[in-house]
């Protein structure tokens, strides 16, 4: 008979346990909801297109710096290019409230598969290059998910 006494006691401590558990959650959840913090873009996409540059050597004479013009430049397997960008879009999944959007970065850091990356440092300078990647906001690592080159070959 004792035996029947604990488990009854224990089960009863679990339900209050589970009961404590669930209030504290909702009372956590209600505080948060009381706070507008704001929201803040996690992640964003970006789509950039231009046209690679010829290779210029700067004063170290390392090829493929960007100009002193304030030129910009993608580094793709360690090798920084010149690019000429043509056109730059950005899409947030949620947009910054009150803060204003952080400078666009000059020189991207180019992240992927190979054979993407291969393509943009193997293209003329007559081809258009569109690339789209995936980075943190304000940060200069983008991810490259596409690659187009045109004309193709």
């Amino acid at each position: 008979m004792e035996s029947r006494s604990v488990i009854t006691k224990l089960r009863g401590r679990t339900s209050a346990l589970g009961l404590s558990l669930a209030v504290a959650c909702v009372l956590g959840a209600a505080s948060t909801e009381a706070h507008d913090a704001p929201r803040t873009a996690m992640r964003e996409l970006v789509r950039l297109q231009g046209f690679v540059e010829e290779a210029k050597a700067d004063e170290a004479g390392e090829a493929g710096a960007p100009d002193a013009s304030g030129g910009f430049a993608l580094v793709v397997h360690g090798r920084q290019i010149p690019f000429e960008v043509v056109d730059r879009q950005v899409f947030r999944a949620v947009a910054a409230a009150g803060r204003p959007s952080e400078p666009e970065a000059q020189k991207l850091v180019l992240q992927g598969e190979r054979a993407l990356l291969a393509r943009i440092g193997s293209a003329r300078p007559d081809q258009k290059v569109t690339i789209l990647g995936e980075r943190r906001p304000g940060g200069d690592e983008l991810f490259v998910a596409a690659v187009d080159l045109c004309p193709e070959s």
